[in-house]
């Protein structure tokens, strides 16, 4: 990895965490495990997710394989794939092994988790010798793609997730006005 990718993805890590911690900041037990209807995540099971979640893709950034697909390392595919991860109107079905299960006793365990989990990534980051985009790793949702382009999808994944957070905070508010 070249020192000028090095600088932003450790940049985008660190300011991707505080992102995802400050929409969970002040959320009381409570609002924690409610849920907006049936069929969706409180924020309690939307944390346990993003920290199973940064392990599943730290992962597969480490143990990737060298690229064999053609066109599989492109800039503009690059871009495309941010875009996608960051674009909340667009909805991902979790995979099964990151779905929330109660690994957690709490919503504070759970943060806590992620932000271990995160941490490690940043140390790994900052040492990194290996040239991401010559690396493919196989991502559950977004299929093969470079450990870069999963580098930036775990980058994103807490920032996606703490605009669901402000949503469900905003029912959470809206429901407890009725």
């Amino acid at each position: 990895m070249d020192e000028t990718d090095r600088r932003l993805f450790l940049h985008s890590l660190r300011e991707s965490q505080q992102v995802f911690l400050r929409a969970l900041d002040g959320v009381t037990e409570a609002e924690a495990v409610w849920k907006p209807a049936p069929d969706r995540w409180s924020i309690f099971e939307g944390a346990e997710h993003v920290a199973v979640a940064e392990s599943g893709m730290f992962g597969g950034v480490r143990q990737g394989t060298p690229v064999t697909e053609p066109g599989l390392s492109d800039a503009d595919r690059e871009k495309r794939l941010r875009a996608a991860a960051a674009d909340r109107s667009r909805k991902w079905v979790a995979p099964e092994p990151v779905r929330p299960s109660g690994r957690f006793a709490s919503l504070s365990e759970a943060v806590e988790q992620f932000v271990e989990r995160r941490e490690r990534t940043i140390g790994w980051v900052e040492f990194c010798p290996e040239d991401l985009r010559s690396l493919s790793t196989m991502h559950p949702a977004a299929g093969s793609i470079t450990c870069y382009e999963c580098l930036w999808l775990l980058i994103a994944h807490p920032v996606r997730h703490a605009e669901q957070i402000r949503e469900i905070r905003e029912a959470w508010r809206f429901a407890a006005v009725k």
